[in-house]
């Protein structure tokens, strides 16, 4: 009994020990992080990040071409929270952010746009971690905010977000789909951090952007995978211009209703009268972000509050709000039928694609598959039926792995078909 007892106090003080040594490690590597500092990367970014590492806190403070830390103090612009071993692997190159997010050693609450400025603030040793960077990319007078990330030699692949929504709605899968692809994920001109200049906000406004973005990004065609309002924006985009779009995939994509009961008011009102609606109830919102998933428990509680924030965060400008409202007008008000209606014209569509549906979606019903499959034969489809509207976050890894299967056929269907007719 008395050696047990002695080895517990033993066990007990090595632990400690152990803890006070790991406790001295993290705030030595946290507090050599200006040493670290590229100014030139922060591009004017005033911000104050607060890093939960364990039980040890310090808030990092950006002021343009400074960086110093601090003792947690006031409010931060975002909070980011890693585990002990998460950090070390981070701080060592290991791991990339939004690595240790994807795998959940990561959290996030705030603002997500600043937390993805944070970790290329930073030299770290490069140890295989995904390397990225947040641009902004000049399309005429606008600035489209892109995270970019994946081998410069790789086929581009264009991520559009969905209504509301963000170039974070991508991030779970982003590490698997840059092993195989230049990522250019996007927010939308109106969304997230990009510009929000006055325009229809229609599908065919946001594809003509979109081309104007692959101007200036350098390229003459791309892949375009999309969620929601994303996916009808892809759909648009090869309609419009078939010979830059080299294949589609469309997750739970917007399309032309049938049954639109509140036209007539969908007509009347004005996106402009959009702008004045700036309170949002923080607990309704995260119901209804909620209401997205089939299982909402799959997603950790943490990315709901980070979600939140982001999208309270944006709906703070009158600009954003009209955004919003004018391109879900317009998403309404589409034309399903006739001989310029939306299907009709997708009937005529000849890029490869590939189209996922969730049995549990609310918006999209999974029906809108079998009518896709009726005006597009060669397409892809499926129905998951453990899903619901948001495939890239319920089930991040079953998406990037079909994403890359369906792209990697197309690529090498389109290459066949050059060399048969070269």
């Amino acid at each position: 009994m008395a050696v047990s007892v002695s080895g517990g106090k033993k066990l007990g003080l090595r632990a400690a020990s152990s803890a006070g040594d790991d406790h001295s490690s993290i705030v030595s590597s946290i507090e050599t992080l200006p040493e670290r500092f590229l100014p030139d990367h922060s591009k004017g970014l005033r911000a104050r990040f607060r890093l939960r590492v364990g039980n040890t806190v310090r808030d990092i403070v950006v002021d343009r071409e400074t960086c110093k830390v601090e003792r947690e103090r006031g409010r931060a612009d975002t909070e980011i929270k890693i585990t002990p071993a998460g950090w070390r692997d981070l701080d060592a190159g290991r791991i990339s952010g939004i690595e240790a997010f994807a795998q959940g050693k990561l959290s996030l609450r705030g603002s997500i746009q600043k937390s993805l400025l944070f970790e290329p603030l930073f030299d770290r040793p490069d140890a295989g971690a995904l390397r990225f960077e947040v641009v902004d990319i000049k399309v005429g007078k606008m600035k489209i905010s892109t995270l970019v990330t994946g081998p410069t030699d790789a086929p581009p692949l264009v991520l559009i977000h969905g209504l509301g929504a963000s170039k974070a709605s991508w991030l779970p899968v982003v590490p698997q789909l840059a092993r195989h692809y230049r990522i250019l994920a996007v927010d939308l001109p109106g969304f997230g951090a990009s510009s929000k200049p006055r325009g229809r906000y229609d599908a065919k406004w946001f594809a003509t952007k979109m081309f104007g973005f692959l101007d200036s990004a350098g390229y003459d065609s791309a892949l375009i995978a999309g969620n929601s309002m994303g996916g009808r924006i892809a759909q648009e985009m090869a309609m419009l211009q078939p010979d830059r779009v080299d294949a589609i995939a469309c997750l739970c994509p917007a399309t032309a209703f049938s049954h639109r009961p509140a036209l007539w008011l969908a007509r009347f009102l004005r996106p402009e009268l959009g702008s004045a609606v700036a309170l949002m109830p923080r607990r309704q919102l995260k119901d209804t972000i909620r209401s997205l998933f089939a299982k909402p428990s799959r997603i950790d509680e943490s990315w709901y509050e980070a979600a939140v924030d982001d999208f309270l965060a944006t709906w703070k400008s009158p600009r954003a709000r009209m955004a919003f409202f004018a391109a879900a007008r317009h998403l309404y008000l589409q034309e399903p039928n006739g001989e310029k209606g939306f299907w009709a014209c997708l009937s005529l569509m000849s890029t490869p694609a590939f189209y996922i549906y969730g049995r549990h979606d609310t918006i999209i019903t999974h029906h809108f598959g079998s009518k896709v499959s009726r005006f597009l034969p060669d397409a892809h489809v499926e129905v998951w039926n453990d899903c619901g509207h948001v495939p890239q976050l319920e089930h991040s890894d079953r998406t990037a792995e079909r994403l890359v299967e369906f792209f990697a056929d197309a690529v090498d269907s389109g290459r066949s078909a050059a060399s048969a007719r070269d």
